[in-house]
């Protein structure tokens, strides 16, 4: 979907049509819980969190000033809404599950493609937690630096220095192997 006509959609769905903000949860939605999950690695606690995000956009939606600011901004309420599912389930003393989602890493059937990508996502695994998930922001999901700094509530130097730091231990673990 070209930003135009994603912008038009905002715009649409902040007017109150339903159709709009139907097609805009279904161009998201999927990478969102992704990103979720890639936060808690709990599939069902990803869903969860996404699905209360969905609830507090649309129902804020009108109060958005900037059509362009949604993705930041929904990738701002995943973030927290995750963040606190996560702080519920340490005050419930629950542990996490470990593993990855298989649905997160399928891909490609040919086997050297699966191993450098769970390689990558091994490194990844074992980047401290910010430096993870901003490396995953602007990789995975495409977001720019401005974005990301949103999504963080971070300045963009910030994020800036976490992208330098994360690649250079990134490429510094894969190297190793």
């Amino acid at each position: 979907m070209r930003d135009a006509e994603h912008d038009l959609l905002v715009l649409d769905a902040q007017r109150g049509r339903r159709a709009a903000l139907d097609a805009l949860v279904r161009h998201h939605h999927a990478d969102l819980v992704r990103y979720a999950h890639s936060l808690c690695h709990e599939p069902a606690m990803a869903r969860d969190a996404v699905q209360d995000a969905w609830l507090t956009v649309s129902g804020r939606l009108r109060r958005l000033d900037d059509p362009r600011a949604f993705r930041s901004w929904l990738y701002h309420a995943v973030r927290w809404r995750t963040l606190d599912a996560l702080r519920g389930r340490q005050r419930r003393a629950e542990t996490p599950l470990d593993g990855v989602a298989a649905d997160v890493l399928a891909g490609p059937d040919d086997s050297e493609g699966r191993e450098q990508r769970l390689s990558i996502e091994t490194a990844m695994d074992a980047l401290p937690g910010l430096e993870r998930e901003t490396l995953d922001l602007f990789y995975r999901r495409g977001l720019g630096v401005r974005e990301i700094a949103h999504v963080q509530d971070v300045p963009a130097g910030t994020v800036k220095s976490r992208l330098y730091r994360a690649r250079r231990q990134l490429q510094q673990t894969l190297e190793g192997e």
